[in-house]
């Protein structure tokens, strides 16, 4: 991309949108189009650049609104480039040239002097060259930008840029090299980036990086780069501005690291293997504005680590194992905007630790184990009054202990919730104040600063908690559809309705008992169709009220609406356990022997589980009549979806002969469906099986499209070879001599029948 920049160099004083592309069409050996104002990009074969120099040239001077600044060209079938072809490019008056052909193996010597006065960039990736074309390369004086990306060059000497003074932009990334001569970039006097990605160098190599003086901007990236990152890892450059050391394999920071780099500003050591920061690690690059740490193995930082970095902006510590975040390491970061954490062990994040850093405006650390007690009420607090930090990142800081806080934003959490003690609560038997009536709605007044439904409590008075009123209320309906229990968890379904292929996501729920005072409780993200509470206790006995609030997302998954709702007052049934149950009273008449006895299922690419349950057993009077959960009201068949061994879903359905269910957010798997009826006294295991994965109409149509060619070519093969076998079987039977006596192959018999004939035709013509 960086060679379409000499088109702006273009001497041509029309506007854009006068400018005409010069279209050629000499198929197969040139075909060229355009993308962009004076750049021409073609494909052909040894031939393209001669017919499309003398097009070019034809074509400018007919009309000057045609002219081009930049060709990008690809060769077929071209292992050598001569001089001959690019000379057709004479007078066409290029700034820029790009030529690759993937074979590529030698350019010849001087083939670029015809082009020379004008080109100020000049591509060769995407070859095979073996080293640097130096002889093709010297006369290039005005040269300004090389591109020799993806070849397969492996050292660099002293010779290999020689008459390249002018040069500014080196690309060499993704070759080979595994050494540079001392003397190989001295003379780039005006070098100032230089891209050596994807190479086989060690750190012993890098030293001869110091005849590059004029280096503002180096990328070592992907090299085979190994052990501490020194002072004299690499050596003194004093305008470098930007090192990118990603993706090697670096152990550790030493002190002073760096140490020839004083003007260095952005450092790049993203995946690495660095476990440890000495400390004044950084004490030589005080003017470092951003830092990439991400994807390494550092547990912690130590206070003096990042003390000299008084000028850093950007910090990027994600993808660590660090279990814990303090004020020290960041003390000294006085101007930081953009702080990454996610992806650690963090689990605690103490009081001040942020304290000075008010001002952020990109704060992430999500998946991150935090521990909501006490301790994290002062990060809850800054994290309320960062008025910069955008509701993303604040929406990402998700509890994830104790459990009854599991999935609640931390953000919304008051002082009072994170310090209680739930389990010593959770013991008390009166522990809520059923005094309020609260059915079929949420009441306005208590949810007056949380339209959401998100907080936990109603909130402190001394606590300014931001809400979402951004957020559009829906007009959309919410139906509870089912609600259960067992020992350990309460399971809601909820629908939508109208259906909507939007994705909706549950941000809070919350529960009356006998239309007492609502409780919230965290309901982690899940969809609605799969709401699980964990940490609320349930009555058998007792009517309650589920409420719950979804946030809506949009195409790009970020919430653009609220929809609330209720559900009615009803009793939430237990689910039966699947242990051995005794009978207690022995004149209880035999139930029937029901069994589930088969099991279908599969999943779209859409996320759509559809299964069909065959139940065995049921009475027929109960078939006729009414539903067997009438008859026998604990009769309910129960589906689990797995994945990975984890229970990802569960629906319990009333008996019946044949049940369809359907669920939808199975995007990603794999799955496994088992079935079994809640009510067994047996031993049974629950059938189970793996969903069939159905891709839409289109593409069944095209595999049986695919079949069909697929059969048709095969008896058309067969066919063929019937029909040359049964040629071959008749020309064999027609060469076939009709009497065939094996005393006449001698040739002394031969040649006395040829004489006797030639005498009888010789006598014959005597005659005559």
């Amino acid at each position: 991309m960086w060679l379409m920049v000499p088109a702006l160099l273009c001497l041509v004083s029309n506007s854009v949108a006068e400018w005409r592309c010069p279209e050629l069409s000499a198929r197969p050996s040139a075909e060229c189009s355009c993308d962009l104002p004076h750049t021409l990009r073609c494909a052909g074969d040894h031939t393209a650049l001669q017919i499309i120099g003398r097009h070019l040239r034809e074509k400018r001077g007919r009309n000057k609104n045609s002219a081009v600044s930049l060709l990008d060209c690809a060769l077929r079938g071209v292992t050598s480039l001569p001089s001959a072809s690019v000379a057709e490019l004479a007078g066409v008056g290029l700034h820029g040239l790009v030529i690759s052909s993937g074979d590529i193996k030698r350019v010849q010597q001087g083939a670029f002097t015809s082009i020379a006065s004008t080109l100020l960039a000049l591509g060769l990736p995407n070859n095979q060259l073996p080293s640097v074309p130096t002889e093709a390369l010297s006369n290039l004086g005005y040269l300004d930008r090389l591109d020799l990306s993806n070849n397969k060059i492996h050292a660099l000497d002293g010779n290999s840029f020689k008459g390249l003074q002018n040069l500014t932009y080196l690309d060499i990334n993704d070759n080979q090299l595994t050494s540079i001569s001392p003397e190989a970039f001295k003379p780039l006097i005006k070098l100032s980036v230089l891209r050596l990605r994807g190479n086989l160098l060690k750190v012993s190599a890098l030293s001869s990086l110091k005849g590059a003086k004029s280096l503002k901007e180096l990328d070592i990236s992907s090299n085979a780069l190994e052990g501490p990152v020194g002072p004299t890892t690499l050596p003194t450059l004093w305008v470098l501005e930007t090192l990118h050391l990603s993706d090697n394999t670096f152990a550790s920071i030493r002190r002073g690291a760096l140490a020839g780099l004083a003007n260095l500003t952005h450092l790049n050591l993203h995946n690495n293997q660095i476990d440890v920061l000495e400390d004044y690690a950084f004490r030589q690059l005080i003017n470092l504005t951003h830092l990439d740490l991400s994807h390494n193995e550092i547990v912690s930082v130590s206070g003096a680590s990042l003390a000299q970095l008084t000028n850093l902006v950007h910090l990027d510590l994600s993808h660590n194992f660090l279990r814990s975040l303090s004020a020290e390491p960041l003390r000294s970061l006085y101007d930081l905007t953009e702080l990454l954490l996610h992806d650690n062990d963090i689990s605690i994040i103490e009081d001040g630790a942020l304290g000075l850093h008010k001002n952020l405006s990109r704060f992430t650390i999500e998946d991150n184990p935090l521990n909501c007690d006490c301790l994290m009420a002062g990060f809850a607090r800054w994290l309320r009054e960062a008025k910069n930090v955008s509701q993303t990142d604040k929406a990402s800081v998700v509890c994830a202990t104790p459990p009854h806080l599991e999935g609640a934003l931390l953000g919304r959490l008051s002082k009072n919730k994170l310090c209680d003690d739930f389990e010593h609560v959770d013991m008390k038997e009166d522990v809520y104040d059923y005094s309020k009536v609260m059915i079929n709605s949420i009441d306005d007044e208590i949810y007056s600063d949380k339209r959401d439904g998100l907080d936990d409590d109603v909130y402190d008075e001394e606590l300014d908690v931001p809400g979402e009123e951004d957020l559009p209320i829906s007009t959309d309906q919410v139906q509870l559809l089912d609600a259960w229990y067992d020992d350990e968890e309460v399971h809601l379904s909820w629908s939508v309705e109208p259906p909507s292929t939007r994705r909706f996501r549950c941000t809070g729920v919350t529960a009356s008992k006998g239309g007492g005072l609502a409780k919230h409780v965290a309901c982690h993200r899940a969809p609605p169709t799969n709401v699980i509470l964990r940490g609320l206790k349930i009555d058998p006995l007792e009517m309650y009220t589920f409420c719950i609030a979804l946030e809506e997302m949009d195409a790009k998954d970020v919430p653009m609406a609220l929809v609330l709702g209720c559900g009615l007052p009803q009793l939430v049934r237990q689910r039966a356990s699947y242990v051995t149950v005794r009978t207690t009273v022995a004149t209880l008449p035999p139930e029937p022997d029901i069994r589930v006895s088969e099991v279908r299922s599969n999943v779209t690419s859409d996320g759509v589980l559809t299964v069909l349950i065959s139940v065995m057993g049921l009475p027929l009077r109960s078939l006729r009549s009414q539903r067997l959960s009438d008859h026998y009201p604990h009769c309910y068949v129960v589906l689990a979806v797995l994945s990975r061994g984890s229970l990802v879903a569960q629906k319990d359905s009333p008996c019946q002969e044949t049940l369809a269910i359907f669920m939808e957010g199975f995007i990603t798997g794999p799955y496994e469906v088992c079935a079994t009826i809640s009510r067994k006294k047996d031993k049974s295991q629950p059938i189970c099986i793996v969903p069939q994965m159905l891709e839409p109409l289109g593409s069944e149509m095209k595999s049986g499209v695919k079949g069909l060619n697929t059969a048709l070519i095969g008896v058309a093969l067969g066919l063929m070879v019937i029909v040359v076998g049964l040629v071959w079987f008749v020309r064999k039977m027609l060469k076939k001599p009709v009497d065939f006596q094996p005393h006449r192959c001698f040739r002394s018999e031969q040649a006395q029948e040829e004489t006797r004939a030639s005498y009888v035709m010789l006598t014959a013509t005597s005659k005559v």
